[in-house]
């Protein structure tokens, strides 16, 4: 692939500008936006959606973090309930984009300009469905409002253009741990609050994307070609590489324990596994499931998953691919800022957005709580993952 253009630092203007060639896509899946924390990277989302254009884009929870919200606007969740509550019964377009006309205060500027530019991707023909996630859960009561080009659901079906059906959640559905211990999950997001809160100012400087346009040659054609690549040579693999903690640059306390803890439980293996029992449940033959879309984890993956008992030909696919797009919450300087997309022909690709060269082809890494042997799929010979036994 050849060498991609870098974006070139500028001191004005202060927005970025709309490159005359944007990265065009048939569908573009975000999650764990968190906007309205102190961890929400909103700068760099808001130039990223100036820069890509799908024909439908998925919103896969935790969008507006109103668990936040509630501890840095100083607001109750009773009052934050029904600000939602009179925003969807009113005939607007796409309710989310007046979230903050009603009080001042509730998110910051660089916070509100993600959902101008949401409502401006609206605008320019941009279907959009939200999914409600955990930090945003009050909307899920609105789940199955329908307005010209905007949706919220509790779930959806994607048909990709090749003819993948791909069923598309939070996530948090599946994670049993959040249930049984929200108290102190809460207790966990209060301090994380205050700490970011605290180091925001001191790093910002640095961390802040570069102002300017796009360079002349910025080509998104490579871009979403390598995108593509990438994500079929990892899913190629004959044998898991686990790099570890280190690939994804930088160090975070909270990310190291999160970690240990999925390594020690099994956590994600029994995560997968509920993945794998639900799509096989719910669908077979013509309505079989070939993957899942999520968020909720902050991890950006895309692994083939073995089906525990193989279906016969006919009922449904040899294997299913689960897909995590990620986060745009601060947690490892080169893990976030990541978002799934599907090209036009109907393959899956991964980017994410850094702040000096703007949109990139990215490959997630392996680390020890998610490596699984692989063996070549008796379907279709490409690597899968064996959670049984691992």
């Amino acid at each position: 692939m050849a060498e991609l253009p870098a974006w070139p630092r500028s001191a004005s203007p202060r927005r970025f500008l709309l490159p005359k060639v944007v990265l065009t896509c048939d569908a573009l899946f975000l999650s764990d936006l968190h906007l309205g924390s102190n961890q929400c990277e909103a700068g760099h989302l808001a130039a990223f959606l100036e820069c890509i254009r799908p024909k439908t884009l998925f919103l896969v929870g935790d969008i507006i973090d109103l668990q936040a919200i509630r501890f840095n606007a100083n607001v109750d969740a009773a009052f934050l309930t029904d600000l939602i509550d009179s925003l969807l019964t009113e005939e607007n377009e796409v309710p989310l984009a007046s979230f903050t006309q009603q009080r001042e205060g509730l998110l910051r500027a660089s916070h509100r300009r993600v959902l101008e530019r949401l409502q401006a991707l609206h605008q320019e023909g941009v279907a959009i469905v939200y999914i409600p996630g955990n930090h945003d859960a009050c909307l899920r009561r609105h789940a199955g409002r329908e307005r010209p080009g905007f949706a919220i659901r509790r779930q959806d079906v994607y048909r990709t253009p090749a003819g993948q059906r791909l069923l598309v959640r939070h996530g948090d559905e599946y994670d049993r741990l959040i249930r049984f211990h929200s108290g102190a999950a809460e207790g966990l997001a209060r301090l994380q609050e205050h700490y970011s809160a605290s180091i925001n100012g001191l790093v910002f400087p640095f961390t802040r994307p570069v102002n300017g346009p796009l360079p002349e040659g910025w080509n998104a054609e490579a871009i979403l070609q390598g995108a593509v690549d990438l994500l079929a040579s990892h899913r190629e693999w004959p044998i898991p590489v686990s790099r570890g903690l280190n690939s994804s640059g930088g160090f975070s306390l909270a990310f190291l324990l999160e970690s240990a803890l999925k390594g020690r439980t099994g956590h994600d293996r029994l995560i997968k596994r509920r993945i794998l029992q639900h799509l096989q449940r719910e669908g077979r033959g013509a309505e079989a499931f070939d993957g899942l879309i999520n968020g909720h984890t902050h991890i950006p993956e895309a692994t083939p998953l073995a089906l525990p008992e193989p279906l016969a030909e006919g009922e449904g696919p040899c294997h299913i691919t689960y897909y995590n797009t990620g986060s745009w919450a601060r947690r490892q300087r080169r893990l976030g800022r990541t978002a799934l997309l599907v090209a036009p022909n109907g393959t899956v690709g991964m980017v994410r957005f850094d702040r000096r060269q703007g949109i990139e082809p990215f490959q997630p890494p392996r680390f020890p709580f998610n490596t699984y042997p692989m063996r070549p799929c008796a379907g279709c010979g490409i690597g899968v993952a064996q959670l049984e036994g691992a």
